[in-house]
């Protein structure tokens, strides 16, 4: 499903420049229905179904993830009404609050002023809840966080392998050790297709493997790091170590890896999956842990420098 991200631009002004109107809208459930949900939530969904996660603070706490049968003509508001209270704006057609926890834009500094966004499959919604139609086998996300620095956040991993699923993978990267990542990729659902040098960007969808130093080299990569938090882009590199930004970029902090979606230079309605490491062996290790269980409801993930494991980008909490 191809949609034009920068017209998400265009809704936020919107968004914060309107009022919000509200009414409610909740859908009448069984205990029955709320047991089974309870029961088929946190896994992707298969062909025939869809699954819904809400959370805050860019996934740092979790408040649903529920796994539901597909329904011919489900919109992504019909999904979320019929398993939360939703309070709706602008004639039904956006969100301001889930279960409660209601937009803040308008009462409070607008720094401080937070909202719900949603992703799906990856991809950041540029319509209202009730205008995107949902497929079989989707995933919705739905995140309450502030507006501040982080306000436009294009493509997350929350659905890997989607969105990168579908489609041949270019492989983008001055390495050697081809046959690990294409065991590593078939192990997660990807396709690989040509290999290529850091010389040029993918002219469509594709995989991105590179050093920090390498980073800095290679011009059309420092133009996607200089995006920053504001475009959903929360690492950096600085004399060839990558470190990981906090939502405003107030804050970098070394890791030793970092993997992010992001759109192409060339053709910005195909993602870019972008792994950056201080080393080879570190691109490789955060490969090793790049699956869908440790993406779920994550914008992208860091491998933290001398320790196990990944770790949410950017991380829970304010700026």
């Amino acid at each position: 499903m191809k949609r034009t991200l920068y017209a998400v631009t265009a809704l936020l002004a919107l968004l914060m420049l309107s009022a919000s109107g509200c009414a409610g809208v909740k859908s009448a459930r069984t205990s029955s229905a709320e047991a089974a949900e309870a029961a088929a939530g946190g896994r992707p969904p298969a062909a025939a179904e869809v699954r819904l996660v809400v959370s805050r603070d860019f996934g740092g706490r979790l408040l649903t993830d529920i796994t539901v049968p597909y329904a011919r003509g489900m919109t992504v508001m019909r999904l979320l009404a019929e398993h939360a209270k939703v309070d709706t704006g602008y004639g039904g057609q956006f969100v301001s609050g889930i279960d409660g926890l209601r937009s803040s834009f308008g009462s409070v500094a607008g720094a401080q002023a937070a909202d719900w966004f949603y992703w799906v499959d990856g991809v950041m919604a540029d319509v209202g809840a009730e205008a995107w139609k949902l497929h079989g086998g989707e995933t919705v996300w739905w995140d309450y966080h502030r507006w501040a620095g982080a306000m436009f956040i294009p493509m997350s991993l929350d659905a890997f392998p989607a969105p990168f699923t579908g489609k041949a993978l270019a492989v983008v990267s001055d390495f050697s050790g081809g046959d690990v990542v294409q065991r590593w990729a078939s192990g997660v659902g990807l396709t690989l297709g040509q290999a290529q040098t850091l010389a040029q960007p993918p002219a469509a969808a594709g995989l991105v493997l590179a050093t920090g130093a390498q980073a800095e080299a290679t011009s059309w990569l420092r133009d996607i790091l200089a995006r920053g938090p504001a475009q959903g882009v929360f690492a950096k590199t600085q004399a060839g170590q990558v470190l990981a930004l906090n939502p405003d970029g107030s804050k970098a902090t070394p890791v030793a890896a970092v993997a992010f979606a992001t759109r192409g230079p060339q053709t910005p309605e195909e993602p870019l999956l972008i792994v950056l490491g201080d080393t080879p062996q570190d691109i490789s290790d955060l490969l090793a842990a790049l699956q869908p269980s440790a993406t779920a409801h994550r914008v992208a993930v860091a491998l933290p420098v001398g320790a196990p494991g990944l770790v949410a980008l950017p991380g829970a909490g304010a700026p």
